[in-house]
């Protein structure tokens, strides 16, 4: 049990958390045991690995009290990582992998951590510094030292099995896939929903968004007045399905997002939270964009016009914007990140 122990610690978003349960999924089939390590938020994403999971509590209303709670878990789980003599802990990044990542660091317990985004999260610069490997989504992930231990492997994603079924849809109408996100969304509900019911005057659309329970009925009241089919939940189970369908995507622009569309190839307009930590989001939908890969609209810049003249602009360039997703693609990045895991162990 002890010498195929590897724990998997990350944080409570999506963003953090789907990527290390792909890595997670792919480790369990190579015959290692996986303890994996969220917070409250990450729970819910988890799946099979929830039973055994390692929950922690990460206070982050004050600097004081997430040092505070920082100090407290370390001090916690130390022993839990010397008597479980792990081969590994990997950190995906989030406050919940300090502890855990760290803690192995001290015990001389090899470490790797994957960053999802363009620029290095707080949590993996602090703790890239002594990790045994690490690996990347992005070339040159702003933030991060060159370094002979660093590999980009890409972002694991939820839909790897099913990109290479992905076909250009054929729909009577153009189709629009929209995340709202939960950080800031009312733009979603507001602006973004605006400009799709003006549009609709014109063209035929198709819409399926996903988006925050509050803003479901006020969302599904705007189309319903503009005569717009849609589809309005707040979670999507065949999110996939809606991705291979989709014309355009219209969303955030967290890693997670970010790969998935490049991985569908789909043209994109993307809306880059402006208050994302260290402006990561900024700097994702900046790689897509600097490769003419979608079309980036910043939150101080968004109106109704400017939607409206994306979604135009898409329509025209859509087989060029595919081509060059197609272009940025990585193959295998779980694949990629556990053989260099495999070599390290």
């Amino acid at each position: 049990m002890t010498n195929k122990s590897i724990i998997i610690a990350a944080g409570g978003t999506g963003g953090h958390v789907f990527p290390a349960v792909c890595v997670a999924d792919g480790l369990k089939r190579c015959g290692y045991d996986i303890i994996f390590v969220t917070d409250k938020r990450g729970k819910q994403y988890i799946g099979k690995y929830e039973a055994n999971a390692i929950v922690q509590n990460i206070n982050t209303s004050s600097r004081k009290k997430l040092y505070l709670s920082l100090i407290f878990n370390i001090l916690r789980y130390f022993f839990k990582v010397m008597i479980i003599k792990p081969r590994m802990v990997i950190g995906f990044g989030g406050y919940p992998s300090i502890p855990f990542v760290l803690s192995a660091q001290i015990l001389g317990i090899k470490t790797a951590i994957h960053e999802q985004n363009a620029v290095i999260g707080k949590a993996n610069s602090l703790l890239s510094k002594k990790a045994t490997i690490i690996a990347t989504s992005f070339q040159n992930t702003i933030g991060l030292q060159a370094s002979t231990k660093s590999l980009c492997v890409g972002n694991p994603t939820r839909f790897e099995d099913i990109y290479s079924k992905s076909e250009t849809p054929n729909n009577s109408a153009l189709t629009i896939l929209i995340f709202g996100g939960s950080q800031g969304s009312k733009i979603f509900a507001g602006t973004v929903v605006d400009a799709i019911c003006e549009l609709g005057k014109t063209e035929k659309i198709k819409i399926y968004q996903q988006g925050r329970k509050d803003d479901l009925e006020k969302i599904k009241s705007k189309y319903t007045n503009a005569g717009i089919e849609f589809a309005v939940k707040d979670f999507f189970d065949n999110i996939g399905k809606l991705y291979q369908q989709a014309d355009i995507i219209i969303s955030r622009a967290g890693a997670s997002s970010v790969f998935e569309i490049i991985g569908f190839q789909k043209p994109s307009i993307l809306i880059p939270y402006k208050n994302s930590i260290n402006g990561d989001q900024i700097e994702n939908a900046r790689y897509l964009e600097k490769h003419n890969a979608c079309i980036v609209i910043q939150e101080e810049e968004l109106s109704i016009d400017a939607i409206q003249k994306a979604i135009c602009d898409i329509e025209q360039q859509s087989q060029q914007i595919t081509n060059n997703l197609q272009s940025l693609r990585i193959n295998n990045p779980v694949k990629k990140f556990i053989e260099y895991i495999q070599e390290t162990i």
